[in-house]
């Protein structure tokens, strides 16, 4: 028999508060009497103004007085602003070559459509992957590297770039990730999600979204370039069973339950009873006893456990933690067991993951951690 849960009965607690009104009292005047209207009291707002600007003041003279903090501090700013408005290194070339009368001429064209051209026939992988390359100053090419990403999943690049041959040679390399999704009819519909350093540190990224993800590397024109790059994809989350791994999964997500009735949000974890269960992110933890999940723990993650997602561990022999307790990733929260509807089952953790658009499936979060190839 497959066991199986359904939340929402476990998650229906949740207190809703009334505000209370409050009311002014009324002066009025008795037999005539003048009524007297007190003097506002200044507020301590004007002051905020002053002391703004002398914060500010200060900031400026700091970042004057120390210029590391002025360049790591421009560099910040510069990062933010292209992160925000999703523009990359390399759409900042292009729009110089298109103020220098660049963009239309045919080196031009050729720069601007050599990612297109390497897509065509990209280098593929699956889990992990490390290659050297270079870039000639007499071709005009991007190299081009694929993968396909499930929600939840991690993937780790670390791109290196050598050296300069000479202190003025040309040697600008533009790297990025790239996102195009899997229900797009488009086959040239990319989208930067994240821009690369080429200093040789590993960058972390977790796809949002299923899709085709890819990692492009272009230098500027006539620009020798040589590389080291490495990757590799896997789960983003610890497994929050002591000692299990994917293997120990018997049902999985979106799994029909009661006839068809409504469908399995989770996956089931088989493991000896009393077995710890832990932590899968930093949070705040509510306990309960009642509905199908028996005795269950919701995590949320996020600032004080607000605005992040939800983890669901359901079927618990015991708890090791008490409604509101805050914990860290691999904390025990209790232990494996059969309670709820997983009486007549053997002992497992039902697991789920709930954001505010509803439950996602945990398997690719699950998975085993990248493992980075030396490049």
């Amino acid at each position: 028999m497959q066991p199986d849960q359904t939340p929402a009965a476990a998650d229906t607690d949740a207190q809703t508060e009334n505000a209370a009104g409050t009311r002014a009292d009324e002066t009025s005047s008795e037999n005539g009497a003048e009524t007297t209207t007190p003097e506002p009291v200044t507020s301590g707002r004007q002051a905020r103004p002053w002391l703004l600007a002398l914060l500010l003041a200060a900031l400026i003279a700091l970042l004057a007085y120390r210029p590391d903090w002025r360049a790591d501090a421009a560099t910040w700013a510069r990062t933010t602003a292209m992160q925000t408005f999703n523009i990359s290194p390399r759409d900042v070339y292009a729009a110089r070559l298109r103020i220098a009368g660049l963009a239309d001429s045919a080196l031009g064209e050729r720069w601007r459509s050599a990612a297109a051209r390497a897509g065509e026939d990209p280098g593929r992988f699956s889990t992990r992957y490390a290659t050297r390359g270079r870039f000639e100053p007499d071709t005009i090419e991007a190299h081009v590297f694929q993968t396909a990403l499930e929600r939840g999943e991690r993937f780790q690049v670390r791109l290196l770039r050598d050296a300069p041959a000479c202190t003025d040679c040309r040697s600008a390399l533009y790297a990025d990730i790239q996102r195009r999704d899997a229900d797009s009819d488009d086959p040239n519909a990319w989208a930067t999600v994240r821009m690369l350093g080429t200093d040789g540190e590993v960058v972390n990224f977790v796809a949002e979204r299923d899709g085709d993800y890819r990692v492009v590397l272009q230098p500027e024109l006539a620009a020798a370039v040589g590389y080291q790059l490495a990757m590799a994809r896997g789960g983003s989350l610890s497994f929050p069973v002591t000692g299990a791994a994917t293997r120990d999964i018997g049902s999985g997500f979106g799994a029909p339950r009661d006839g068809g009735a409504r469908k399995h949000h989770g996956v089931d974890i088989f493991a000896a009873r009393g077995t710890p269960v832990t932590a899968v992110a930093d949070g705040r933890v509510r306990t309960g006893t009642g509905g199908i999940g028996g005795k269950h723990v919701w995590l949320s993650s996020g600032m004080l456990g607000i605005g992040g997602a939800r983890y669901y561990y359901a079927h618990l022999d015991a708890f090791n933690v008490e409604s509101g307790d805050s914990v860290s990733t691999g904390d025990v929260l209790g232990y494996v067991g059969n309670t709820g509807n997983a009486r007549t089952t053997p002992p497992h953790l039902h697991f789920g993951i709930y954001t505010s658009f509803g439950p996602v499936d945990p398997a690719p979060f699950l998975r085993p951690a990248p493992d980075l190839p030396e490049s």
